[in-house]
C-alpha cells in the first residue's frame, strides 16, 4: 500500500467518523438515537461484569478441584508406598 492509498483510506475514515458525529451529536434524530442506545450499551457492560464474575467463579472452582485431585493422587501415591513397604517387611 502506498502512501497517497494510506492518505485516502485515512480521509475516508476521517469523513465517515466526522459524518457519524455530526449525526449523533448535532442532529435531534441522532440525539433520540443516542438516548436509545445508552441504556443497551449500560446493559451489554453489565451483562460482561457479569460474565467476568462468573469466569472468575469458574476458575476458582476448577483451581480447587484440581488441588484436590493431586490431593488425592499423593494420597494414592502414598498409600501404595505404605503397602509395598508393609509387604517388603514381611
Amino acid at each position: 500500500m502506498n502512501d497517497s492509498n494510506r492518505v485516502a483510506i485515512a480521509s475516508a475514515m476521517g469523513a465517515l467518523l466526522g459524518g457519524v458525529w455530526g449525526y449523533l451529536y448535532l442532529t435531534e434524530s441522532g440525539r433520540r438515537f443516542r438516548l436509545q442506545l445508552e441504556p443497551r450499551i449500560d446493559d451489554f457492560m453489565n451483562e460482561i461484569h457479569r460474565m467476568q464474575g462468573t469466569v472468575h467463579k469458574a476458575r476458582e472452582a476448577a483451581g480447587e478441584s484440581w488441588a484436590s485431585l493431586q490431593e488425592i493422587a499423593n494420597d494414592v501415591s502414598r498409600s501404595g508406598e505404605s503397602a509395598e513397604r508393609a509387604g517388603q517387611s514381611h
